[in-house]
């Protein structure tokens, strides 16, 4: 070797890994033709966003080519269909706090998969009801004072439990 020059071994891709088989990239398109997102395909079948862009471009994966299909439901193990599960789809059964949960659930799978702008839109969605939770809680609190204020003030003007109205019934 020539004085200076170095040996560099070539790897291949790029970032040294080995490329997926083809097996994967056949899953990974069937996925992603199926409307699965490409972060979501890359993180179930572990391959970089960056090759699945550029296999979807050379290979011509077009969603626009696909058949029209009914949206993918949620997982089964998501809170969100757990809980829809749970109210037999009746959405006035759920309780605000429970939506604020779900979220709380979502944001940490984010967060677990690494995806942060997910995890931060998560957050905001439950801060969001989180606020509407103290808001409604403060609206309740509220409500019972005045309750109770009329009930007192029922009770001060009732002469002998007979609200005003005198005994003989005149």
């Amino acid at each position: 070797m020539p004085d200076g020059a170095c040996f560099t071994p070539a790897l291949s891709p790029a970032n040294g890994q080995r490329p997926a088989p083809e097996e994967i990239w056949a899953q990974v398109r069937d996925d992603y033709l199926a409307g699965m997102s490409a972060p979501e395909c890359c993180r179930r079948h572990g391959v970089g966003l960056t090759a699945l862009r550029k296999r979807a471009a050379s290979e011509g994966w077009r969603r626009a080519d696909q058949p029209w299909a009914p949206p993918a439901r949620l997982d089964p193990w998501d809170e969100g269909a757990l809980l829809e599960d749970k109210v037999a789809g009746d959405l006035d059964k759920v309780e605000l706090r429970q939506l604020g949960w779900v979220a709380d659930r979502r944001m940490m799978r984010a967060v677990l998969r690494g995806d942060a702008a997910e995890a931060l839109r998560w957050r905001r969605v439950r801060t969001a009801i989180e606020a509407d939770v103290e808001e409604m809680d403060r609206l309740l609190a509220e409500d019972e004072v005045l309750k109770w204020a009329r009930r007192e003030a029922h009770e001060a003007h009732d002469v002998n439990g007979v609200n005003g109205v005198s005994e003989t019934g005149a």
